[in-house]
């Protein structure tokens, strides 16, 4: 066991790069985990992103690996380590079901991503789309018909539905269901967070859980940031989360990163 080597892990989107649209991607944080990995540190991506949505940019940064689709599926050198498939029959069940509940749903594939049709006027929806039009292999249909599969997904639903906790009861025996910002939901197989992706990664590399770090901004980081010792949320974090972690750092734009990592030790 190996215990000076540390393994970072860090959330993406109001993490590593700004939430507003702008995905800005500070040149101070690409240059703390080069540094990291100089010093013998592990680095890797842990979100709630499916591999094909994870960006050239984010890739080309220097990271080990990858952990995607919130512990679903897992990169190291290039190489898959672990990819959990969800059956087809539950997968399509989803698909139904959010067109009976009217709900924007976007389905997340480690290789190809696909969304609801039938209720386009979501303007969230649209940007999401246009995003994933020019980042990942997006697909426009979602008819259970067309032997499509999933990792994760989430959904769009109407302040008055009727439908949520139907919804809900519908998806608890094979999904966790995380309520994220507003009318906005992500949906996850059960048994699988961003910590789990971290645990079978310390088994990996024969690490002891006090070497590892976790970096996240927002209520689906929960899990990792719990799990964690060395757990680091950035200034914009819910007050709940900021009053749980080791460390609270500065925002995207104020090298929170940067600033972290030298205050930990790890650069």
């Amino acid at each position: 066991m190996n215990k000076t080597r540390k393994i970072l892990f860090f959330d993406i989107d109001g993490t590593l790069i700004t939430d507003d649209g702008k995905r800005y991607f500070p040149d101070s944080a690409k240059e703390a985990i080069q540094k990291a990995r100089e010093n013998g540190h592990l680095a890797f991506i842990n979100t709630g992103r499916v591999f094909c949505n994870v960006t050239e940019e984010i890739r080309s940064a220097g990271f080990d690996g990858f952990v995607c689709g919130c512990g679903t599926h897992i990169v190291y050198n290039g190489e898959t380590l672990f990819h959990h498939d969800t059956p087809y029959e539950v997968c399509a069940g989803v698909i139904r079901k959010c067109r009976e509940y009217k709900m924007d749903a976007v389905y997340e594939h480690a290789d190809k991503v696909f969304t609801s049709t039938a209720f386009s006027d979501n303007e969230h929806l649209k940007e999401l789309i246009s995003y994933f039009k020019a980042t990942s292999t997006y697909m426009e249909y979602d008819d259970p018909a067309n032997d499509q599969i999933f990792d994760k997904f989430c959904a769009w639903y109407d302040a008055d539905t009727p439908y949520l906790e139907a919804f809900k009861k519908y998806l608890e025996k094979d999904y966790m269901y995380i309520q994220r910002e507003g009318n906005f939901c992500e949906v996850v197989p059960k048994g699988y967070t961003k910590a789990t992706g971290i645990r079978y990664l310390l088994d990996y590399f024969d690490l002891p859980l006090e070497n590892a770090y976790a970096f996240g901004d927002g209520s689906n980081d929960e899990p990792m940031l719990a799990y964690v010792p060395n757990s680091i949320i950035m200034k914009k974090g819910p007050e709940y989360l900021r009053k749980k972690v080791r460390l609270v750092t500065d925002d995207v734009r104020e090298d929170g990163i940067y600033k972290a990592m030298k205050k930990m030790e790890i650069i």
